[in-house]
């Protein structure tokens, strides 16, 4: 009698799913954006969910909470019914915050890798007056100068800091941290010559490489950007096994039912292809990925062991 009891429990539970997954979403969804309206992560997030929204039916409201580099938005996001109508947003903080602050949720826990939308690429960028043309010879520099090289971050954890301390890490080189409180300063005084490298993103760091204000001396993605085909990868240029981009993401939180998490990372990326979307991924340097699910969680555990090796490395620490 319980056998027979607990298959009609598996089989209701088998015709569920998909009829759950049909008709979702029966009312509006909230999208947790962990930064200011504005910015980079929140203008993609506003034009993907747009089209998600019309294709679904239903509107995906954003709701931006800042603050803590994104923590206590996904603090938020952590605690959120696992019903499919609370989406979290996130780059490669996702990984890199728990390293660094306490927060009241853990990922391996408490969310689901959905959908690795896309990912952009740093580009290692120096002032003209540095004397060193590729990173071979400012790897040479830097060893024949220790600590009189420096480079520009906006701010501790963020991924330009992390880019520079893998290379630094990788190469056994030591070159100066340059702490600003946002991305933009500490670009203008690389570009001004003030600090001598930084690495900003490609879309950010390109028209001065254009103008020739800054020389861009490799990317930090695994393949060479088609916006910048003549500079190498970082790896091409001699540092093995290096990669350090950022990227958009969308999360669940754990016991949503897998097809509604199927339903999300299908549509996100069918909506990633759209040519109006690409094109405002393309002005942000941005290239669709699409890892779902499946294969996510592994890239999310490679870039969090990844990135841990260089905060206990290079002593990180957040004041």
């Amino acid at each position: 009698m319980q056998a027979c009891i607990a298959l009609a429990a598996l089989g209701a539970a088998l015709v569920a799913a998909p009829l759950q997954a049909q008709t979702f979403p029966a009312k509006p969804v909230r999208v947790i954006v962990p930064y200011a309206a504005g910015g980079p992560t929140d203008v993609i997030a506003r034009a993907l969910t747009q089209k998600i929204g019309e294709a679904w039916g239903q509107p995906l409201v954003v709701d931006n909470i800042a603050g803590a580099n994104g923590v206590i938005a996904q603090e938020q996001a952590a605690r959120a019914p696992a019903d499919g109508y609370t989406i979290f947003v996130q780059s490669v903080a996702y990984v890199v915050n728990p390293l660094l602050y306490k927060a009241n949720y853990n990922n391996e826990r408490d969310f689901i890798p959905v959908s690795l939308v896309a990912s952009f690429p740093l580009m290692l960028t120096t002032h003209p007056s540095v004397p060193a043309r590729s990173v071979k010879e400012l790897i040479e520099l830097a060893k024949a100068k220790p600590g009189q090289l420096n480079y520009a971050s906006y701010g501790q954890g963020s991924i330009a800091q992390l880019a520079a301390e893998l290379m630094k890490n990788a190469t056994g080189t030591d070159i100066a941290h340059i702490l600003y409180k946002g991305a933009a300063q500490g670009l203008t005084d690389t570009v001004s010559g003030q600090v001598q490298m930084t690495f900003p993103s490609l879309a950010t760091g390109l028209p001065y490489v254009k103008s020739g204000r800054l020389n861009a001396l490799a990317v930090t993605s695994r393949q060479r950007s088609p916006l910048l085909p003549e500079v190498p990868t970082m790896i091409e240029a001699g540092i093995p096994d290096y990669e350090a981009t950022s990227w958009f993401a969308f999360f669940y939180q754990t016991g949503t039912p897998r097809p509604i998490v199927d339903k999300l990372h299908q549509e996100a990326i069918r909506v990633a292809r759209q040519p109006d979307i690409k094109a405002k991924l393309d002005a942000q340097a941005f290239e669709v990925v699409g890892l779902g699910p499946d294969k996510f969680p592994d890239f999310v555990r490679s870039e969090t062991q990844k990135y841990d090796r260089v905060v206990k490395t290079s002593k990180i620490k957040v004041e």
